[in-house]
């Protein structure tokens, strides 16, 4: 049964992360938040150019998945983060201090949207980690 006062910062930890660059819509990001402003954008254009009606919440799940999706895929340090935090699947996911970046669309959305996604996108980086069996490859014996 799940802890409903258990809180994990992994997600918001890994958003403000500015470790070693990583892959997203073909362009080098060293700063997460960064990249999911890029990503929002990307698709709040997409949906004008093609004559949409702009569906902002859309933009924001969409981004947050080619985010922290690409993140975790690509970064070992995320998915030890995950393995490492024991309220990552069981908790809620603490809102990311984002006030403190300069005020967008892509800011505003994400700080109004985030626990709508950020559970969905937590099991979705599980499965990643879950199935990154390199990690385990070449590990000492114990």
């Amino acid at each position: 049964m799940s802890d409903l006062h258990a809180i994990s910062t992994t997600l918001g930890e890994q958003l403000m992360s500015e470790e070693p660059s990583f892959w997203c819509h073909n362009k080098t990001f060293w700063k997460t938040y960064d990249a999911y402003v890029y990503a929002y954008n990307y698709h709040v254009n997409k949906q004008r150019e093609a004559s949409k009606e702009i569906n902002f919440v859309e933009a924001v799940r969409i981004a947050m998945y080619d985010v922290f999706c690409e993140r975790c895929t690509q970064r070992k340090a995320m998915r030890d983060a995950i393995r490492a935090d024991k309220n990552f699947l069981s908790g809620r996911h603490q809102k990311p201090d984002i006030l403190s970046f300069p005020r967008t669309p892509a800011r505003d959305a994400l700080y109004e949207n985030w626990h709508r996604f950020a559970q969905t996108v937590a099991w979705t980086c599980s499965d990643i980690t879950r199935n990154h069996i390199s990690d385990y490859q070449n590990r000492p014996a114990v």
